[in-house]
């Protein structure tokens, strides 16, 4: 992943509620929206002020506000006090590293925070992104770390284009539906580290690289990081869904047990994905331990074709006198034949025994 989680000082020795952002520097202004919707009716519009907008809420609709850039606390501190925010709950907003947990205040407020993933395929890391909702009566607020694009985009065009099922129910509703979002873009993630793995298997069958290597222990640390990331969220939606929310109706219940199932399933790929880098850095080791067995054995083969050359070398080339052979006509060609012969002898035997 390309963000890591690091312990960061910035708010050491503060009081708690304190609204210090953590995480990555940002240089874009936050960006706010604000929609408003029923099944007959469909609204949204931007803010460049949180002030500028009317509060008043009508019953018979859903308002969503999203908040698109969490690094200036002044943003925040203004939803905070428009929507009668807990500071604890500003704080965790503004705490890129918190994990994935929902709080409830006064039965009036829900409060989660979760992660969105991204596969970045040009560096092949996977990106996290820090999302946090809060659920009220009738509407929802999101806020987005945002870095690249609007992770909710496909939800505004499903509000804008058709009157179903978000459009029909209620902000709980809406709320499931950002969650799901979330969610399966889990499973997209998963298909491209999956389809990353198996180049990576061709590759190392092919030939066992240092890159491949290092590759492998980076999808390694890319699927403990997805892990640590995706636990939080089973758990926090099993109780999610146990303790029966007074904002949630049983109707959207029965979505997030359908959501509960879902990221069950992505722990249980993110683990077999594990085992499977498992095995192919056994497979890697294997190839590379193959190739330096080849690598010797031809070492080998031509250590022993040499052998018999150099003992013949040795023996003409030392200086006694009465040595018959050094004064042959042929004796020159007749070593040379001797020693080709050899050679051939050797490689023909080598051969016989499927060692070359």
């Amino acid at each position: 992943m390309s963000k890591r989680y690091k312990i960061q000082n910035a708010n050491l020795g503060t009081s708690p509620g304190t609204l210090t952002y953590v995480g990555e520097e940002v240089n874009f202004e936050t960006k706010v929206f604000w929609t408003e919707y029923n099944a007959d009716f469909y609204k949204t519009h931007t803010f460049p002020k949180l002030g500028d907008f009317n509060l008043t809420l009508d019953a018979d609709k859903t308002y969503w506000l999203n908040i698109d850039g969490i690094h200036e606390p002044k943003v925040i501190a203004t939803v905070g006090e428009v929507f009668d925010l807990h500071p604890l709950v500003m704080e965790d907003i503004l705490n890129t590293q918190q994990k994935p947990k929902f709080e409830y205040y006064d039965d009036e407020q829900l409060f989660i925070t979760i992660k969105m993933m991204e596969f970045n395929p040009y560096t092949r890391e996977i990106e996290v992104e820090h999302l946090s909702f809060i659920l009220g009566e009738g509407f929802v607020i999101s806020f987005q770390e945002e870095r690249t694009k609007d992770v909710f985009e496909p939800i505004l065009q499903r509000l804008k284009t058709s009157a179903g099922k978000t459009r029909r129910n209620g902000a709980d509703y809406l709320l499931y539906a950002l969650i799901d979002l979330v969610v399966d873009n889990y499973f997209v993630v998963l298909e491209q580290v999956s389809e990353n793995m198996e180049r990576l298997e061709e590759d190392i069958l092919t030939s066992a690289k240092q890159k491949s290597l290092n590759e492998l222990y980076g999808i390694k640390r890319e699927l403990t990081l997805m892990r640590k990331t995706v636990f939080p969220l089973r758990e926090m939606l099993f109780n999610l869904i146990r303790e029966e929310a007074p904002l949630i109706t049983p109707n959207t219940s029965l979505y997030l047990r359908d959501v509960h199932d879902h990221v069950t399933q992505v722990l249980e790929t993110v683990d077999s994905y594990r085992e499977l880098v498992a095995s192919l850095m056994d497979l890697y080791l294997s190839q590379a331990s193959n190739r330096m067995n080849n690598v010797m054995k031809v070492l080998t083969v031509i250590s022993v074709i040499f052998m018999p050359l150099t003992f013949v070398a040795g023996i003409y080339g030392m200086n006694f006198d009465n040595m018959p052979e050094l004064h042959w006509q042929y004796g020159y060609y007749y070593v040379w034949g001797f020693m080709i012969l050899s050679v051939i002898g050797m490689l023909i035997y080598f051969k016989k025994k499927e060692w070359l």
